[in-house]
């Protein structure tokens, strides 16, 4: 007969006994590492260029220019530097309004250089937001909202600010920095589609885009809000040609002549 009891004379625990324990200590680490937080990504594009061009020493001299920039703008709106990513930055924000103005201003910081003209190649800056929760440890970052953010960033064009809706949403005044919905995207690795947020740092290219929505009488909107309606104008059209439809066609048949025997008696020889 197998013993019942552990070497040591203590009874064994159960599996439920083990189950509570392992819930007791998932709830700690939660409540110890995890957070919610808003994760920006930064990726610099230009310096291959500008290293086949002008050199290693210019390469160099432009990863210098890009972190300070960088740093600069995380450390000025409270923001925690977390490393380096080959040509990007990853970093973290406790208020999401921090974390766009951070990126404006990168944004801004990298305009700034190019009209300096330090470097014949254009410099650009690609940057991806987002918010949710994290699991802060050491310093470092981990969890599903950090791969969200670095797909959001690769996501982005080049110039681009590009916020997920939960940062959106998570905006303290949504109306201080011009920001709109730009399109749906597919992040790579993901089931679902996600609304993207455009963030624009430029004056002159927030002017236009306004002008551009006053003219057409609307602002741009997610799809899932009007994609119901076009699904329902497109059925009843489709209902609507099908009723017309045996009308049409027996309109478009060609009609044989008819003659009765008195239209052939009166015709003329």
């Amino acid at each position: 007969m197998a013993d019942e009891h552990s070497s040591d004379g203590e009874e064994p625990q159960g599996i439920d006994a083990m189950l509570t324990q392992q819930a007791r200590l998932e709830s700690l680490i939660r409540e110890k590492f995890s957070k919610v937080l808003t994760v920006m990504f930064t990726d610099l594009k230009g310096s291959t260029t500008i290293t086949e061009t002008e050199g290693d020493l210019a390469a160099r001299r432009l990863i210098k220019e890009h972190s300070d920039i960088v740093t600069s703008a995380i450390r000025e709106q409270h923001g925690v530097f977390v490393k380096s990513i080959g040509d990007g930055t990853l970093s973290y924000f406790e208020n999401a309004q921090d974390a766009l103005r951070a990126a404006t201003s990168i944004q801004r910081g990298i305009d700034a250089l190019n009209l300096a003209k330090k470097f014949k190649a254009l410099v650009l800056v690609r940057i991806g937001i987002h918010s949710g929760p994290c699991l802060l440890e050491n310093g470092d970052l981990f969890g599903d909202t950090i791969n969200t953010a670095s797909r959001f960033e690769s996501s982005a064009n080049a110039g681009e600010i590009l916020l997920s809706v939960d940062t959106y949403n998570a905006l303290s005044d949504q109306g201080e920095i011009y920001c709109r919905f730009d399109r749906t995207i597919t992040l790579k690795g993901k089931k679902n589609t996600h609304e993207a947020y455009r963030a624009f740092w430029n004056p002159e290219e927030i002017e236009q885009d306004k002008s551009g929505a006053a003219k057409t009488g609307t602002e741009r909107e997610p799809e899932s809000r009007f994609r119901l309606p076009l699904l329902i104008a497109a059925a009843l059209l489709v209902v609507l040609v099908l009723s017309m439809w045996s009308p049409i066609k027996k309109m478009l048949r060609p009609q044989s002549e008819t003659r009765t025997l008195q239209h052939t008696l009166s015709d003329p020889p």
